[in-house]
């Protein structure tokens, strides 16, 4: 037994000191130097090797190497991709500093595509290479938003919002629901990448088609984003600090002009005269108010207290009765510059590299802190990082991959609830909504202090977005997120290795939120109420697999692939609440001091497994004919036992046509290369993990009866609360792609152009119920098919311009036309849907991209009364209203004089990537072109339209009908109607293509001379603005819109939405 614990105890000791020891060198002459490209900068990732022995080296991230070469060693190699080989004698030399020349042909590439890497000039399927070097360039907090235009066929779109993330889309899109497209990071599948830190990632894939991503099966068909982090690299430990600081803020466009008291006050008086009625108000009864009072229960003047008694007033802040609101207005107030402010926002990291020909390390820490621009919203994330890799012996490789991320929102950003005054960013209860609705005569405070609000009766009941974003300040969203894996590669032989990973994803989450009586409001919440939730998220995956590659008398190449992987993962959490708190201060608000009733709980949470078997086989002949064949089979426990099982192929053929004699007689090119590919992938992710099945509850309140019929005690029974589907079947994509490759000019020029066929079936729509069926929860139905077709382009060229100046471009194009095919809804061939209170405004059926745009059309306005005489019936028609168009011919405009108004999905998107760098400057921007897509720009329902009282546009008074602006596109303002602003029309479809400068950065690299003697092997200071202009006709804040939530049946809709700030950054690189 000692002996059986003596040998456990030496494992451990033997693993802790693989894991967590730096590795000692053997006593050999050591060589060290640096490694730099014409600019005197460091190359990192270098390979060095003693010319005939296996003895090897890697330089660290600032170029610096060393390594043991024995006696008698006569030369070292310097390799690295990009860069011509270079073979130095050693001699009696001990330090070897060499500079690389670079090597615009870069085919030889080694691309991670997930499970396997391939050389560039080897892949068949679509994968784009984003070029990181410039993309890391761009500070951001997360992933998704530095791919905008990187990559052809990838859009991003995004809010103003702190920490929110990107939501990415790769070729349109292919389900209804949740397009977002899976990540791999480190080999391990997650469906966010929010809490990644983007300055530890090495390189970015972006897996497009079958033939590359069929492998990952039925989480695949929205496309693979494949990251793989930094890793260390031999050598002496090297450190080097990453940081930046700067101020986000919003551009003076994205403000629209909205009216001030005098303006509103003008506006009532004109759409008073347009009803034909006599102008009331209690505010205005004797012009614009010097100040405004709001409790008339008291002996003084309620409008115009210009020498006020302030004993008669009540003050106090939470009294339903106070006169509140004494305060000087005449001048009004701008809600929208109340609500925003500029914001800080910065990142520090630290990172060490070092390690041996035995073993390499990286680990990193990193701060990232941001204000919002809405005041009270915040976002602060660290996260620490530990990537090692050890080799023991010649056979066995291990390591790890860990990251711990700590995040903390603050505010109204990621809250789980939304009860009382809450605040969204997207919706109603958007700060930017409430400061757009808010009357401009109201102020902010009254003369003791406290909040004014909307209880004057002629405000309407808009929350005053100034208290809301206050009260919410101390909401808080909190999360611990740790993500990674464990490995180990095992060489059976030489053409053999067996690979195990097991990787984990687990989140700890926890969220509450304050909601406080508001007795200004004229809607007031009269009980407080406090809520809190605490989560827990759990993924993991372990895949198994073998490799085999082999190459055959020089012309043949074979590789086998074939694998077993298992998910497992799940949810749970408990949330509580309770109300009526008898004091008012949140630091003493708990869910046990609060009274026991009403009181809230709740506990989500159904596990989900997938299980897969797989397998890939890849051929070459003559380095010029190449196929590829894929299948992957997943078993999935959120089907049915009749759908559970999806087997996904895909197979693909290449040919290197470079390669053939025909070609050698063109001598700038350097590569060229034809590809086609076909394959079928699935979706299950927007199926719930209990689809299949129906859920009951019981109670009194749900099915009680008196069976007996003797008026006794009735029997408690069960009703359903959730309806089940176990045929609901995966949503098949079925995908062509051909593409072309070149490379001319040995690198100077690089290109591809892809066409892309994408057929979607069974798509999956949450089912809607018929009248006579009771309120439940409903499953997911397969209802159709969708196409998206389209062209992927993507070129680049790097060159010199002079020894000195050199400069790299690049660009990507991007088009793409989707249709729904068939719907097929329960009988139904038509899907609607709303967003805000215009009902339906967007609609999908057979033959019209997906989402269109549905309403009414506005002709014009009517000129004179024989127009109104001679047009089809309406509900509100005459001189100066609209003018809806009768579609159908029928003289009536009613529903079926609804039609398709508009289209969310643009004609094509352009990404211009230039750089350039003289002597040790270096400019870099960044030019991203959306064009041909329409907005609906919900948000002129809010400030053009006459519905609830608020704040509007200046252009209601400048842009509506009247006898002397006959062109107004707005009716004429009349008290009376309520028609207009209750209609989804043509009126709010507007062009939202745009231009914008995403980036433009300017650096210097000081020379090794200026920082030696500091102990620095590399320091860079840059200046950089993000979103430094925008060019759009889009009359709304922000042409960026993306879409509404998570699905793109509502894409297109600016309900509201927070618009991205510019942000200038003062940011450095240092190396020790």
């Amino acid at each position: 037994m000692k002996h059986i614990y003596s040998t456990y105890t030496r494992g451990i000791k033997l693993c802790l000191l693989l894991c967590f020891s730096t590795i000692l060198t053997y006593a050999q002459t050591n060589i060290s130097g640096k490694v730099t490209d014409k600019t005197g900068s460091g190359i990192p990732g270098v390979s060095v090797v003693v010319q005939g022995t296996t003895t090897g080296s890697v330089t660290d991230a600032n170029g610096n190497y060393q390594i043991a070469a024995k006696a008698g060693a006569k030369s070292l190699t310097f390799s690295s991709i990009g860069f011509i080989l270079k073979t130095v004698e050693i001699g009696s030399k001990t330090v070897i500093d060499v500079t690389l020349e670079e090597d615009v042909n870069s085919l030889d590439e080694i691309v991670v595509t997930g499970y396997t890497s391939e050389k560039k000039k080897d892949i068949i399927g679509s994968v784009a290479v984003v070029n990181t070097k410039t993309t890391l360039q761009q500070p951001s907090s997360n992933l998704g938003s530095m791919l905008q235009g990187r990559a052809p066929g990838v859009t991003v779109s995004g809010t103003g919002a702190p920490g929110a993330p990107a939501k990415v889309r790769i070729r349109g899109f292919t389900s209804f629901g949740n397009n977002d497209p899976l990540y791999i990071i480190d080999g391990v599948p997650t469906d966010n990448s929010n809490s990644l830190n983007p300055q530890d990632i090495e390189s970015v894939q972006v897996l497009k088609d079958p033939v590359s991503a069929s492998i990952y099966g039925s989480r695949a068909a929205n496309g693979v984003i494949v990251v793989t982090t930094k890793q260390g690299t031999s050598g002496k430990t090297t450190i080097s600090y990453d940081g930046y600081y700067g101020v986000q803020s919003l551009p003076n466009r994205v403000f629209p002009s909205m009216m001030n008291t005098q303006q509103y006050y003008e506006y009532l008086q004109a759409a008073a005269a347009g009803a034909g009625i006599p102008f009331k108000s209690n505010v205005f009864q004797n012009g614009i108010p010097k100040y405004l009072v709001t409790n008339t229960n008291v002996n003084a003047n309620p409008t115009d207290a210009t020498n006020p008694d302030l004993s008669k007033y009540n003050y106090d802040p939470y009294s339903y009765d106070r006169t509140y609101q004494i305060a000087e207005t005449s001048m009004g107030t701008n809600w929208l510059k109340e609500a925003t402010q500029s914001a800080p926002v910065q990142s520090h990291q630290i990172t060490a590299t070092g390690g041996t020909d035995k073993g390499t390390y990286s680990l990193g820490v990193n701060y990232f802190g941001t204000e919002g621009i809405f005041k009270h919203t915040a976002l602060n994330r660290v996260t620490v990082r530990a990537n090692t890799r050890f080799k023991p012996t010649k056979w066995l490789t291990i390591g790890e991959n860990l990251q711990v991320a700590f995040t903390n929102q603050k505010g109204a950003s990621g809250n789980p609830f939304n009860s009382g005054d809450g605040l969204d960013f997207n919706n109603e209860a958007s700060p930017w909504y409430l400061a757009l609705r808010t009357v401009p005569f109201l102020p902010v405070y009254d003369i003791k202090g406290n909040y004014a609000g909307t209880s004057l009766g002629e405000a309407g009941s808009t929350p005053v977005p100034s208290v809301t974003l206050d009260r919410n300040k101390d909401n808080r969203f909190s999360g611990i997120n740790l993500f990674g894996n464990l490995y180990a590669q095992i060489e059976v032989y030489k053409d053999i290795i067996l690979s195990s990973s097991f990787g984990i994803d687990q989140s700890m989450t926890n969220g509450y939120n304050f909601v406080f009586i508001t007795p200004e409001k004229a809607e007031p919440t009269r009980n407080n109420a406090f809520n809190e939730y605490f989560g827990r998220g759990i993924s993991w995956t372990w895949t198994n697999s073998i490799q085999y590659k082999k190459d055959f008398n020089k012309d043949h190449s074979l590789k086998l692939f074939a694998a077993t992987e298992s998910i497992f993962s799940q949810f749970r959490g408990i949330s509580g609440s309770r109300t009526d708190y008898d004091f008012n201060d949140p630091d003493f608000w708990s869910l046990n001091t609060g009274k026991n009733l009403p009181q809230n709980s709740g506990s989500p949470g159904t596990p989900r497994t997938l299980y897969s078997l797989m397998g890939k086989a890849e051929y070459q002949l003559m380095d010029r004919y190449l196929f590829s064949a894929t299948v992957r089979r997943d078993a999935s426990s959120v089907f049915g036992p009749e759908s559970r099982v999806g087997v996904f192929p895909a197979f693909g053929v290449g040919w290197r046509l470079s390669e053939e004699a025909f070609m050698k007689s063109i001598p700038f090119v350097t590569d060229l290369k034809l590809r086609a590919g076909w394959g079928q992938m699935g979706s299950q992710r927007n199926v719930g993990s209990a689809n299949a099945y129906s859920f009951f509850s019981a109670g009194l309140n749900n099915t009680a009866y008196d069976i007996t019929g003797g008026n006794g005690l009735p029997v408690i029974g069960y009703r359903p609360n959730v309806v089940g589907n176990p045929a609901t079947k995966w949503e098949a994509a079925e995908m062509t792609n051909v593409g072309l490759d070149g490379t001319l000019w040995n690198g100077k020029l690089d290109f591809s152009i892809e066409y892309f066929n994408n057929t979607t079936k069974d798509l999956l729509v949450d089912r809607q119920p018929n009248g006579l069926e009771p309120t439940v929860g409903q499953p997911k139905i397969n209802v159709g098919t969708m196409v998206n077709k389209g062209i992927d382009i993507a070129v680049s060229t790097k060159g010199k311009f002079t020894p000195d100046l050199g400069y790299s471009i690049g660009a990507t194009f991007t088009h793409y036309k989707n249709e729904a095919v068939k719907i097929d809804a329960e009988g139904s061939s038509a899907l609607l849907f709303g967003a805000g209170r215009l009902g339906n405004i967007q609609r999908v059926e057979g033959g019209r991209p997906l989402a269109s745009f549905w309403g009414w059309v506005v002709e014009g306005n009517f000129q004179n009364q024989a127009e109104v005489d001679a047009h089809a019936a309406m509900p509100y028609k005459r001189v100066g209203s609209w003018k809806i168009k009768d579609i159908n011919g029928d003289n009536v405009i009613d529903g079926n004089d609804q039609t398709y108004i508009g289209n969310p999905i643009p004609k094509f998107q352009i990404g211009t990537d230039i750089s350039l760098t003289y002597k040790n400057f270096d400019f870099q921007t960044f030019l991203f072109w959306n064009y041909g897509n329409d907005i609906y720009n919900y948000t002129k329902w809010a400030t053009h339209l006459r519905g609830f009282v608020g704040g509007y546009n200046t252009e209601v008074l400048t842009d509506s009908w009247t006898p002397q602006n006959p062109n107004g596109r707005l009716p004429i303002l009349n008290a009376n109607d309520t028609y207009s602003g209750s209609i989804s029309t043509s009126y709010y479809v507007e062009s939202g293509s745009f231009l914008r400068a995403r980036q433009a950065q300017l650096g210097f690299t000081m020379p090794n001379k200026w920082i030696s003697k500091a102990g620095m092997s590399r320091a860079r200071i840059y200046v950089q603005v993000q979103n430094l202009f925008t060019i759009t006709k889009y009359s709304g804040s922000d042409p960026d819109i993306g879409i509404l939530g998570n699905s793109e049946l509502q894409m297109g809709v600016d309900q509201f939405r927070t618009p991205a700030p510019r942000t200038v950054l003062l940011g450095v690189n240092i190396g020790l």
